[in-house]
């Protein structure tokens, strides 16, 4: 594993407790619906690109890279269609934004997306070339320029303040991946996983910013933001003691078959231990704001 993977891989374990707070919080509605869809693909473009850029797979980097390419961009549809739950209530009859990650899928069938891929000793450089660049510019500037339109239009009429709350966190995460994959672009972009420091980031914001729906002031979002840094914190310890045991106690050596056991260990401790962690966590912190007042619901 090279440090250029660290990066999709850390955003990777980032999503594991959207995960598990979307599953432990049904029946879903129609914006849980949406988010999942959304987890997936963006768990998927750091997945996949982590494993383009280790020693994992090496036998076709042109066809790894393609793959990434796509799903990022079908990624970013999912993400459209999340923020479209919160500002249309009627379902999406045609969903047209599909014909983008499509047209992506017949642009690298055809070998015009990437333009070309070079290994050297430093990584991988992606020569990403016109096309997949047009497809990114022409969904910001038509699907991603309404959404943002549409969230300024829906705060303004909206009397419910935990849902401006939501909207400003939203625009925050179209921000972050707006601003980090256009530098994915640039020529250093192309060297490093720019646009994974952006997932990551974003898992952060939505992780405390839109599964919970009660930010109701900068005392309750700071609240929770220790919280949920507090879970985020658990799971990735839990993941570094699993590596490490795995990688000491047992003998095995660093390569794929290690991250993945890894990471099922992760989630079985989080499927036995997440209530009583969650509890203790998120009890220790309401008593740092409220004192010997709290009583433990």
């Amino acid at each position: 594993m090279n440090v250029h993977a660290l990066i999709p891989l850390i955003a990777t374990i980032a999503y594991i407790p959207l995960f598990v707070i979307l599953f432990s919080n049904r029946p879903w509605g129609r914006k849980q619906k949406f988010l999942l869809l959304f987890l997936i693909s963006a768990f998927l473009w750091s997945f996949t690109d982590f494993l383009s850029r280790s020693d994992f797979l090496t036998q076709n980097k042109l066809f790894e890279v393609k793959f990434v390419l796509c799903i990022t961009i079908w990624m970013l549809a999912q993400f459209h269609y999340f923020i479209c739950s919160f500002y249309r209530s009627e379902h999406v009859r045609i969903p047209l934004a599909y014909v983008f990650p499509a047209s992506a899928i017949v642009l690298a069938v055809l070998g015009y997306i990437p333009r070309g891929v070079e290994i050297t000793t430093s990584g991988i450089h992606v020569d990403y070339g016109i096309w997949i660049i047009a497809i990114g510019f022409l969904f910001l500037f038509t699907v991603g320029a309404r959404d943002i339109y549409s969230l300024l239009r829906r705060f303004k009429i909206s009397p419910d303040p935990a849902e401006r709350n939501q909207i400003i966190y939203l625009l925050g995460a179209i921000a972050i991946l707006t601003v980090f994959l256009l530098a994915a672009t640039a020529p250093f972009g192309e060297r490093y996983p720019v646009a994974h420091i952006g997932n990551l980031l974003n898992a952060g914001v939505l992780t405390y910013a839109v599964v919970r729906h009660k930010l109701l002031d900068v005392r309750v979002v700071f609240r929770q933001a220790l919280s949920f840094t507090g879970m985020a914190i658990f799971v990735v310890v839990t993941f570094f003691a699993w590596f490490l045991l795995l990688l000491k106690a047992f003998g095995l050596g660093l390569g794929f078959p290690i991250i993945i056991i890894a990471m099922l260990g992760t989630l079985a401790v989080a499927a036995v231990c997440w209530d009583r962690v969650h509890n203790k966590i998120f009890g220790r912190v309401d008593r740092v704001f409220y004192g010997e007042r709290f009583e433990p619901r």
